[in-house]
């Protein structure tokens, strides 16, 4: 096995909430449930990438497989690729009560997953690429460039700003209550952490990003609050 460079960011060293310890990984689908629709979300990536029964596809970030399971029963193989071993624990359980074959679970990230496979159709990214700064977001891009076939699509969706830097104060508190209205303290919590810890960028810079990484950008949708959803081509 060859040796990470000194130089290559540490993803296992995570940061915001540590989804690493087992107790919160436990009860992070439920503490996401009650604002998002697993489900629903497989099945609009599964249509935004023209997805097919034999499309084969990557996952990166995928936590406890809320929206890798969806897919799995849909396309002919996922690769579920996520930091913490103990998401991917979990998430190895629950395929294996749902009897389901078709997923390859790795415990690796961005920068360190080597895909071993064929070129892949899509690669899925949710909610997960605010743990690396701006720089290493830019690396992990054109390594999702590479592992996909030509006319194959990423789905990236993300905590991106979209407001006026002069308006940051006013819009995160704005931010904040609706999230505690929505999902509770305790996402809120979770939420405060993201905005003063991880890495979540502007609009305008992740733009810049997928662009300079080659990727064409079909659509830009703004799915809630600070949240949007980009699709993009490998032409």
């Amino acid at each position: 096995m060859t040796k990470a460079p000194e130089w290559l960011f540490n993803e296992s060293d995570q940061v915001g909430v540590n989804y690493s310890n087992c107790a919160l990984a436990e009860k992070y689908d439920s503490r996401h449930e009650r604002f998002r629709d697993f489900h629903g979300e497989a099945g609009r990536i599964y249509k935004a990438l023209n997805l097919s029964h034999d499309s084969i596809i990557l996952d990166m970030g995928c936590g406890t497989g809320g929206i890798s399971i969806h897919l799995a029963r849909m396309c002919k193989h996922v690769y579920a690729v996520d930091i913490s071993q103990a998401m991917i624990d979990i998430f190895r359980e629950r395929l294996s009560q749902m009897g389901l074959n078709n997923t390859t679970t790795v415990c690796s990230g961005f920068l360190t997953y080597k895909h071993r496979g064929l070129r892949l159709d899509a690669v899925i990214s949710n909610v997960a690429l605010h743990h690396l700064p701006d720089f290493w977001k830019q690396v992990a891009l054109c390594r999702f460039y590479e592992m996909l076939k030509l006319g194959g699509k990423l789905f990236l969706s993300d905590v991106v700003y979209g407001f006026p830097p002069r308006d940051s104060l006013a819009s995160i508190e704005t931010w904040l209550s609706s999230m505690k209205a929505m999902a509770g303290n305790a996402m809120t919590e979770e939420t405060i952490i993201h905005v003063r810890e991880e890495y979540s960028t502007w609009n305008w810079i992740l733009k810049g990003m997928l662009e300079r990484a080659h990727f064409h950008i079909d659509s830009r949708v703004e799915t809630m609050d600070q949240m949007f959803a980009y699709t993009c081509s490998k032409r």
